[in-house]
């Protein structure tokens, strides 16, 4: 799989997480497949920021911010790809 797919995927990931917090449809059991996914990716950053919001989901807002910083963190990885 190429670079640029992999960090396709992984946003993809972290924006199923974030819509799962928003519509509160199941947002533990789908923070745990996507914190092990997103461990097993290997990005040290990014692990971090889904396991930040996943340890905060009492309080959605706060969950959500830390995807948000993930999904940028993602963006500026797809950018370098692309440049």
């Amino acid at each position: 799989m190429k670079e640029l797919e992999r960090l396709q995927i992984l946003t993809e990931i972290i924006r199923e997480f974030k819509t799962a917090i928003l519509m509160d449809r199941e947002p533990d059991q789908t923070g745990r497949v996507v914190l092990e996914v997103i461990q097993e990716a290997g990005d040290a950053v990014l692990a971090d920021n889904v396991l930040n919001a996943y340890l905060r989901l009492t309080e959605p807002d706060v969950a959500v911010s830390y995807l948000d910083k993930a999904t940028v963190y993602l963006h500026g990885k797809i950018d370098v790809c692309l440049n």
